[in-house]
């Protein structure tokens, strides 16, 4: 917990011991600035319980802190009805800055808790490249576990290859067909072959690797070739090709996937059928009309599901659920979280009542809608692609624009939200782009510190802060101090968009400061040397927040 609020709200809870009380302590920072640095409601809370008025109440709280910690305050209001208002005193946000010097990289950073979630990220089919839908879903998955980190949770990250349905049948023959026309056999694609030049890369590699061995094969209206092995041999290695380019593509976007499990491999591992017997040891399946139910609808569920078709095949849900309950207990998580597009929305609810009916608790799955990107230029819909097809692939976008606007700004709006990106803004150098504005800020930063040393300006040795005293200093260094209350809120919601918010805070005060006033004046020595200090914790703070959101510090624009 960042230091002020800790230290207000051990106050607070001491008022409340003294008179044996429990409540709820929340503490906040006004909107309004005129309102002090930080605020509670806890006068308002405490009234029906005391029988008395809230300002009576917080006049009673006011008189105790003045009394026990008089000289931490510079100054406590009550506001409205009973608000509490405190102005903190300089000394303590000068503190701030030796805290921010002490723990550098780790500064806004939790303690470590013993829990663990684990996080699936992406999951793109290994069909094609990775679109901007998957770069959204790969962006927020990827900070949140940045996040959850900071705020000291274990995490470990996967990617949920699907490399056992039908589709992977298809990329088989599209790239087999692709295969026939490079090598001069004219072959129209089947309906549902999936388009662009892509496949034509992939299979030029086949072509280069085995000639024209394959050339006399057909395929037929199931998508097969009609060799079982070349069909297989097709299948396998599409897979492989795709997967390493999409491994390189969330390499190069700054993804980190540590464990990437199989869809294939669940089937031929058994776990399907291991978890079958355990829902039939469990009494929670049965047989109807010649097909395998589960009884969902214990658990909330509109009707039961089909987990066997009556033909034999598994429905779509089977190995899904498989696939949940050996991650449990590979991973032993606490929490699963699953990062999926909007359209799945209808499938959670059957997903939650297959995992209660294995015996987990309700809350052990969450799964985090992310909602669609559209590209936006010259006020359009844009629609722009090389690699020819129907998505805008992402390594496109990087190729157009670069990592770091694009990382930031699909993260910088809830995953809840559709998304407009407009590819012209974010190529502007302006306060119009929220990433050029914001990295302005580090730049500004490091500048005004290489002026330091141009000037031989030593500030190893600076102790004392006593000449920070303009509000806008004061002010900053209290938002400073409430980067760890950033991360615990990002990390509960695990909504990446309040870093952004926070970053967006910070670097818009740090103009404003750096505007107005002059850092370095050799004619005030001491206060120059205080104020490149002050520079230096803001720089270390704005490089802690892009940190979490995969973005690069910018040192020069």
């Amino acid at each position: 917990m960042n230091t002020n609020i800790k230290i207000i709200t051990n106050l607070l809870n001491d008022f409340l011991i003294s008179k044996k009380i429990t409540k709820d302590i929340i503490i906040e920072k006004p909107k309004q600035g005129n309102f002090g640095h930080l605020s509670t409601n806890l006068a308002l809370l405490l009234a029906k319980e005391l029988g008395c008025s809230p300002r009576e109440i917080a006049s009673e709280i006011i008189a105790y802190l003045e009394e026990h910690n008089k000289n931490y305050f510079q100054k406590i209001e009550i506001a409205g009805p009973g608000f509490i208002n405190f102005t903190i005193a300089n000394q303590q946000l000068w503190a701030v800055i030796n805290d921010v010097l002490t723990k550098k990289a780790s500064f806004g950073h939790s303690a470590p808790k013993n829990y663990t979630y684990n996080l699936e990220i992406v999951s793109a089919n290994p069909t094609g490249f990775l679109h901007v839908g998957h770069a959204r879903n790969g962006a927020i998955g990827d900070s949140v576990a940045r996040i959850l980190k900071a705020a000291g949770y274990n995490v470990q990250t996967e990617y949920y290859t699907n490399d056992a349905g039908n589709q992977i049948n298809t990329l088989a023959v599209t790239v087999f067909v692709s295969y026939l026309n490079l090598l001069g056999k004219t072959t129209p694609y089947p309906e549902e072959a999936y388009r662009g030049e892509m496949y034509n890369d992939v299979a030029q590699l086949f072509i280069d690797e085995y000639q024209d061995r394959f050339i006399d094969l057909t395929f037929d209206e199931h998508y097969k070739i009609s060799d079982p092995e070349v069909h297989e041999l097709f299948r396998e290695k599409s897979v492989k090709i795709f997967m390493d380019i999409i491994k390189a593509q969330l390499e190069l976007f700054r993804v980190n996937i540590e464990y990437y499990s199989s869809e294939k491999a669940i089937y031929t591992g058994g776990k399907i059928e291991e978890t079958l017997k355990q829902y039939e040891k469990l009494g929670k399946s049965y047989h109807k009309d010649g097909a395998l139910w589960l009884r969902t609808t214990d658990f909330g569920d509109d009707k039961d599901r089909v987990l066997i078709k009556a033909n034999g095949d598994f429905t779509y849900i089977t190995p899904d659920l498989a696939v949940h309950n050996e991650r449990l207990i590979r991973s032993k998580a606490d929490k699963l979280v699953n990062f999926w597009g909007g359209d799945h929305h209808g499938y959670i609810i059957r997903m939650l009542a297959g995992l209660q009916l294995l015996g987990y608790q309700k809350d052990v799955l969450d799964i985090d809608m992310i909602q669609m990107v559209r590209l936006i230029k010259d006020g359009a819909e844009y629609k722009m692609s090389k690699r020819k097809g129907t998505a805008v692939w992402l390594i496109d976008l990087i190729e157009e624009i670069g990592v770091d606007p694009i990382r930031y700004m699909l993260v910088s709006k809830s995953a809840q939200s559709h998304m407009d990106l407009d590819i012209g803004i974010l190529k502007e150098h302006s306060s119009k782009n929220p990433v050029y504005y914001a990295q302005y800020a580090s730049a500004r930063c490091n500048s005004v510190l290489k002026q330091g040393i141009a000037n031989n300006i030593d500030i190893s040795d600076v102790q004392n802060f006593d000449l920070l005293v303009e509000q806008k200093e004061l002010d900053l260094l209290n938002d400073l101090d409430l980067f760890n209350r950033c991360i615990e809120g990002a990390a509960t919601l695990r909504q990446p968009h309040l870093v952004c918010d926070y970053l967006q805070n910070i670097a818009r005060q740090f103009h404003s400061y750096y505007n107005e006033f002059k850092i370095i004046n050799l004619e005030q020595i001491e206060l120059t040397k205080q104020r490149l200090v002050f520079v230096k914790v803001v720089y270390q703070v704005l490089s802690n927040a892009f940190n979490l959101l995969g973005v690069n510090v910018i040192e020069e624009m």
